[in-house]
């Protein structure tokens, strides 16, 4: 980049802007926020997320409920999305109590919930069966880190190479080991059927490996976007078929950060974001973003510099966890989010990333008028895109293509309505259904002029479908000038 473009960006980013950010948020609903949503939705949330893994039924029931409410007195659309527990891996009961691990130790490793004094217990159904002489086995998060040297029946030999202290329940990895794992497990099955009784839009689903466990839980919750997080070096393994089962991805850095060298994430990271664009899957980027705003009201340079470069790698959203869950600073935490988002959406790097080209195996008309609204919008530097839209499917494809121009998803459908708030560059609204196009072009401009979105004269972009009402039916683009005539013949 060239100095004078340099300044420019600057001048461009420094510009006061009150509107939201394209990029969207999502934070953690928890002890610190469920009090202050209506304040996290003036601030730029966008998605509410609520962690099953911690809480019982009480809190998931209280928190959705004051979410919906608060969505309704704001008069926003806002999804939810209900993170499953999943088969997190964890050491069994230390009948010694806690225990130090000494650098080159070797040490006895058992399957179950207790084991023998001096062997450490894993509480894994297929631990034996499944680690090998070489594989790692990573506990405590990747403060200790032991590797296999020998098995033999139900005897597991292993030696330390990253020393440091255990305890009953800490997590463990094993990212060589292939196991076999029981995904969803039986309380993610009662948390699903509690996310299908609340009405919650997106499941996150942690420690997925592979396609066939996000196909065994759209089963058993018909209607919800899935989330697959990946966050273990299988699903990164498998990525591409994950893809094709999932409606979006979770970048979630901190066991994905686990399982892999930590020089290798920001790579990672930017890879896992780049194939769900090509793929035409929604990312949401996770884990320790504005970390140290739990404690203080200012973000560090760092996490600064981190929020951005995600908003740069074409991210949909980001994300707050502990940081709106339970720190001291929920709202200023989004403000900051949100700040900085729209500081990299109005430079001049952000508006010359290079754009994702043709869905070549998905040859469609949907996505054939997608590509040619984008590309129209920014031949004739057109603001707005209106799209009609009854399953978001036509929206996601725009959404892919990063056009500069602000894509408006008109729907009646609620939970498409709900499910679009995670998408980057949309603003989804609600819009009764027409008994024809015309009248629903009619309806659009009515609507975006009494809101004071469009001026008259403005130029923008409608994409429909005909006939009206039907899914996955999108075949119509139709440039107009606000206040002609919306006749077609």
């Amino acid at each position: 980049m060239t100095p004078e473009a340099l300044l420019q960006t600057l001048a461009q980013s420094s510009r006061s802007d009150d509107s939201r950010a394209a990029t969207k948020i999502v934070a953690t609903i928890g002890p610190a926020s469920e009090g202050r949503i209506a304040e996290l939705l003036d601030a730029g949330m966008s998605v509410a997320r609520v962690n099953f893994s911690h809480g019982g039924e009480a809190d998931h029931r209280r928190r959705v409920a004051l979410i919906r409410a608060a969505a309704a007195e704001r008069r926003v659309p806002v999804g939810i999305l209900a993170d499953l527990q999943g088969p997190k891996l964890r050491l069994g009961r230390l009948v010694d109590g806690p225990r130090t691990l000494e650098l080159n130790e070797e040490v006895r490793l058992a399957e179950g919930e207790t084991a023998a004094s001096g062997s450490i217990p894993f509480n894994i159904p297929g631990f034996l069966a499944a680690v090998q002489p070489g594989h790692r086995v990573l506990l405590c998060d990747a403060a200790v880190e032991l590797v296999v040297h020998s098995v033999f029946g139900s005897n597991v030999i292993a030696r330390v190479r990253r020393p440091g202290e255990i305890s009953d329940r800490k997590g463990v990895h094993l990212p060589d080991s292939a196991l076999q794992l029981d995904f969803p497990t039986e309380q993610d099955r009662e948390h699903i059927q509690l996310a299908r009784e609340l009405g919650i839009d997106m499941l996150g689903l942690s420690f997925v490996s592979q396609k066939a466990e996000i196909e065994r839980v759209r089963d058993v919750a018909p209607g919800i976007l899935m989330v697959a997080k990946i966050e273990r070096l299988a699903a990164l393994k498998n990525l591409k078929t994950i893809l094709e089962a999932t409606d979006g991805v979770m970048v979630a850095r901190g066991d994905l950060g686990v399982e892999i060298n930590l020089e290798q994430l920001p790579l990672v990271q930017k890879s896992i974001i780049q194939e769900s664009l090509k793929a035409g899957k929604f990312t949401i980027t996770a884990t320790e973003m504005l970390e140290s705003m739990i404690e203080h009201s200012r973000p560090t340079r760092a996490e600064v510099t981190d929020v951005a470069n995600a908003v740069l790698d074409g991210t949909d959203a980001v994300m707050l966890s502990a940081e709106t869950a339970v720190g001291k600073y929920p709202v200023e935490a989004v403000q900051a989010m949100s700040r900085i988002a729209r500081a990299v959406e109005t430079s001049l790097r952000y508006r010359e990333l290079p754009r994702v080209s043709f869905r070549q195996n998905e040859p469609t008309f949907s996505n054939a008028t997608a590509l040619a609204a984008a590309q129209a919008a920014e031949a004739l530097d057109i603001q707005k895109i209106v799209c009609f839209t009854e399953t978001g499917n036509s929206v996601r494809l725009l959404s892919r293509y990063r056009t500069a121009a602000e894509i408006i998803a008109l729907t009646p459908n609620e939970r498409t309505l709900n499910g679009m708030t995670v998408l980057s560059h949309v603003r989804p609204m609600a819009f009764a259904r027409g008994t024809s196009l015309e009248d629903m072009l009619h309806g659009a401009q009515a609507l975006l002029l009494e809101r004071g979105m469009v001026l008259p004269g403005e130029e923008v972009i409608f994409v429909a479908g005909v006939p009206p009402g039907v899914s996955r039916s999108t075949n119509v683009m139709k440039l107009h000038r606000i206040g002609e005539v919306t006749r077609l013949h």
